[in-house]
């Protein structure tokens, strides 16, 4: 993944500009003086804050609990009005998870309102985790197997965590 924070990537300044970055700037501050646990996001670089990382720790109790989930977030320059994209980086294989990793959520399309954060957001990707929506599916095959053959749905889920682990262990034996 390229990092988007070279001076080429920066928005124009503009009245709607500043007001994102103000808001991203009091996303971030809450963020850290209010931390919420499984998560944790911050920019990419201090030199463009429309561009952030996030990590998501697999909520306890459910079969994704052993995954951890890495994110790209990218806001538009009329954010908060405008909802981010936020897409999964990390492989996983869920109902409303894009196979390129974007993410079927009501309040990343026409349930966004500017009184969410990224707190909350980031809050309801997690949550989507343990409570997928196969009514609405990405991923066609995993509403089908989470609907029709549980079982089988959270053997696939293991498997895409497993492989992410082992994918995890052999980078860190190359440093």
């Amino acid at each position: 993944m390229s990092s988007p924070d070279s001076s080429s990537n920066l928005p124009a300044v503009t009245t709607s500009t500043i007001t994102a970055q103000r808001r991203l700037m009091r996303d971030l501050r809450d963020l850290t003086q209010h931390p919420v646990e499984g998560i944790n996001a911050a920019p990419i670089s201090s030199d463009n804050i429309f561009y952030w990382n996030a990590i998501l720790d697999g909520p306890e109790d459910s079969i994704f609990e052993d995954g951890s989930f890495a994110l790209s977030l990218k806001f538009p320059q009329d954010y908060p009005n405008c909802a981010p994209e936020v897409k999964f980086i990390t492989k996983i294989f869920h109902p409303n998870i894009y196979m390129d990793g974007s993410i079927c959520l009501d309040i990343l399309q026409h349930r966004w309102s500017a009184s969410l954060d990224v707190s909350t957001l980031l809050v309801s990707i997690r949550s989507l985790l343990t409570d997928p929506n196969p009514a609405s599916p990405a991923n066609s095959e995993a509403a089908t197997l989470y609907q029709n053959h549980r079982r089988d749905y959270e053997r696939r889920v293991r498997e895409y965590i497993d492989q992410q682990l082992l994918e995890d262990d052999d980078s860190e034996e190359n440093f």
